[in-house]
């Protein structure tokens, strides 16, 4: 049966050969390549652009470095994510270029927003698949609109509650405070829009989102009713990416949500960053897991999970012993609330529903 593979975000600073060559790596890769459809997030500008945005942090790479790509076995990227535009339109459109132009499918930006929530096709089988962006981390000036270029962006609302009567007593306490967020009445519709307006074309239809915050294990208030709205309106699969951690997987009217499988790639770290960027990064989880599901109607709905740590050189290798044990065990302290559960079949990692 045709099988169809998701991975979390690829950031590559460097060509990957030899490095990717390595047996642990290959152990990973495999999966990609044998799978019949790969899906990622790629999360690197390919330019020699010189201006970038204002923002916490910009990265690029040398496009040459896109010629090493098919080491990974991808065939679909997203490019809505909050690093993409980080030279500018100048820099997106040479990324999008450098991508195409090594045979990937690029989705979540364009020229207008028309282009950016045009969804990728691809068949899976006989299946024909669709492939539809968005990202919920839009910095200043890289959403796209109908006379502008960018991704594929929807706005989040973010507002301070503060409990009165903790704060009368312990003034100054933050814990008095708690932060709220919710997808924009408008995006929250507009992103519905675009799924039922495509879902007619498909016979399954993965959104690719890019949300929530960049480590830890918290999900981000305005995600579950996000990843909830997509399905309700057609989605069939959500992939989501951006957390540099594995977060849950949750089955949602039988259809899977994987709210985020870490990094592929990482060769960020490589770079040079103020002191606070560098803070950041020394914060990532090396984790992640690379997901593998046949997609078809069932009452059981299952997806197999390959789990993998990043080496030294920020590349997957697959994760065992003690290393697999944690990443497991916090898998499944993550999933269950949602109803999920992880377990080991015949030698795979299965994620399904508690009560199918």
């Amino acid at each position: 049966m045709p099988t169809l593979a998701v991975t979390g975000d690829v950031i590559p600073l460097d060509h990957l050969r030899p490095d990717a060559q390595a047996p642990e790596v290959q152990a990973v890769l495999r999966h990609l390549h044998d799978a019949d459809l790969v899906i990622g997030n790629f999360e690197m500008p390919l330019t020699c652009a010189e201006t970038p945005l204002q923002k916490l942090l910009n990265i690029r790479a040398d496009p040459s470095i896109a010629s090493d790509l098919d080491a990974l076995g991808l065939d679909i990227v997203t490019v809505a994510n909050n690093h993409t535009v980080d030279y500018g339109c100048e820099g997106l459109k040479d990324t999008v270029e450098n991508l195409r132009a090594t045979g990937l499918q690029v989705v979540g930006a364009g020229e207008t927003l028309t282009e950016a929530v045009t969804p990728a096709a691809a068949f899976l089988g006989s299946k024909r698949v669709g492939v539809l962006a968005f990202s919920c981390l839009v910095p200043t000036g890289m959403g796209a609109a109908e006379r502008r270029a960018g991704i594929s962006g929807l706005k989040i609302v973010t507002s301070y509650e503060i409990d009165p009567y903790y704060q009368m007593e312990e003034p100054g306490d933050l814990s008095a405070v708690r932060v709220r967020t919710r997808v924009h009445d408008d995006d929250m519709e507009f992103a519905s829009r675009c799924v039922r307006d495509c879902r007619s074309r498909f016979d399954f239809l993965i959104v690719t989102v890019h949300w929530g915050f960049g480590s830890g294990d918290d999900l981000a208030e305005y995600q579950r009713p996000l990843a909830h709205a997509l399905i309700e309106a057609g989605a069939d699969m959500i992939h989501g990416h951006h957390p540099h951690a594995i977060h849950p997987i949750e089955f949602y009217r039988n259809k899977p949500i994987l709210y985020g499988l870490g990094t592929l790639v990482g060769q960020q770290v490589f770079m040079e960053a103020a002191p606070t960027i560098k803070k950041l990064w020394s914060e990532m989880s090396a984790e992640g897991f690379v997901a593998l599901l046949c997609p078809h109607s069932s009452a059981d709905p299952q997806v197999q999970l390959v789990p993998h740590i990043l080496n030294a050189r920020r590349l997957p290798g697959l994760a065992k012993g003690a290393e697999l044990d944690r990443l497991l065990s916090r898998l499944k302290r993550l999933s269950s609330p949602f109803g999920t559960k992880i377990e080991v079949r015949n030698g795979e990692i299965i994620a399904r529903k508690e009560n199918p």
